[in-house]
């Protein structure tokens, strides 16, 4: 099913979340986030930032298998959107890394994404970070139970060998003045338990495919317009398997705002998502990866009386760096 969006690219976020089999009962994890900038500059925290990588980070662990939680777990940040510098105060955006490390123990439950927001959101930790882990508790519990189906309690895997991986990105485009466009694109990928060297589909064991479209007011982040397609395959219709629309679990969010409250009324739309657990989990990097499409927004053709000396930032307490009385706020009142 052809995903089409026209309009000025602005913005891509990708998040990706890979499963491997290790000494039972652990399953090694490695997962990342990563910003692409495709437009402009944007002033903000007393410094220009371009196009480009505006953020990559990484989190791999351990789940423990067996009991459902996590057993290890760490963080790296290979590109940061505010180094240590005179306008930071010698603040960075790794200040905080270590807090990853008290997520261990978390459980897989209904009660892990406020678990995680407890421990590293708002002024706690990174919000990418954060988005990153809310991703990693709900993407392993579907992977875990959908291995269990295809392939049993106890399939027998190498270690190192893979058993999912999923992949979901995000594009934002400026379509004309104060309307933006998303696209999202989420793929699941099973891997059956093969030899070190087989056929490529030896390796096949299923795959989900997600797509959705947007239409957004920037104004007020209202959702004018919502479309979603999925296609599931197994080796068997691998070939032939076809694409559904999703119109209707997605309608209740025309009409809704992107802003503060949407992931839990997502969360509360779904419920017991069962089968459509992805599509839930798809939905929610919408609002996420918004956010980010500002800055490649150009607010002086936005807002003609905007000055040379416009600045942009981060809401105060979304994350470490613009935590009330941090580096970053006090310095952008410094220049006001």
């Amino acid at each position: 099913m052809p995903l089409t969006a026209t309009g000025h690219p602005l913005h891509t976020r990708t998040l990706s979340i890979t499963l491997a089999h290790g000494e039972p009962p652990e399953v090694p994890f490695a997962a990342y986030v990563l910003d692409l900038r495709k437009r402009g500059f944007a002033p903000v925290g007393g410094d220009l930032q371009g196009t480009g990588i505006i953020h990559h980070m990484r989190l791999d662990g351990v789940i423990d298998r067996a009991a459902k939680t996590i057993a290890r777990i760490g963080a790296q940040m290979p590109t940061v959107a505010f180094e240590a510098s005179p306008a930071t105060r010698g603040e960075s955006c790794r200040d905080l890394i270590g807090r990853v490390d008290h997520l261990v123990g978390l459980r897989l439950d209904d009660g892990y994404a406020s678990a995680v927001g407890a421990e590293i959101g708002g002024p706690r930790g990174c919000s990418h970070i954060l988005t990153l882990a809310y991703l990693v508790g709900p993407t392993t519990r579907w992977a875990m139970a959908e291995d269990e189906r295809l392939h049993g309690r106890a399939p027998g895997r190498r270690p190192g060998e893979r058993i999912f991986r999923r992949d979901v990105t995000v594009d934002g485009y400026e379509t004309a003045p104060g309307e933006l466009a998303l696209t999202a694109q989420l793929n699941d990928l099973h891997f059956a338990p093969s030899p070190a060297v087989a056929a490529p589909m030896q390796r096949f064991g299923a795959q989900r495919e997600i797509t959705i479209s947007a239409a957004v007011q920037m104004k007020d982040l209202l959702v004018r317009h919502v479309t979603a397609e999925e296609r599931q395959r197994e080796i068997h219709d691998v070939t032939t398997a076809p694409w559904r629309s999703r119109d209707d679990a997605v309608a209740s969010l025309a009409g809704r705002s992107l802003r503060a409250g949407i992931s839990a009324a997502i969360l509360r739309h779904f419920g017991a998502a069962g089968n459509d657990a992805p599509l839930r989990d798809a939905l929610l990097q919408l609002a996420p990866t918004i956010v980010q499409c500002f800055a490649a927004l150009d607010i002086w053709a936005l807002l003609p009386e905007a000055s040379t000396a416009a600045s942009t930032g981060g809401l105060p307490d979304s994350c470490y760096m613009w935590r009330r009385g941090g580096g970053l706020g006090t310095s952008r009142d410094d220049t006001r």
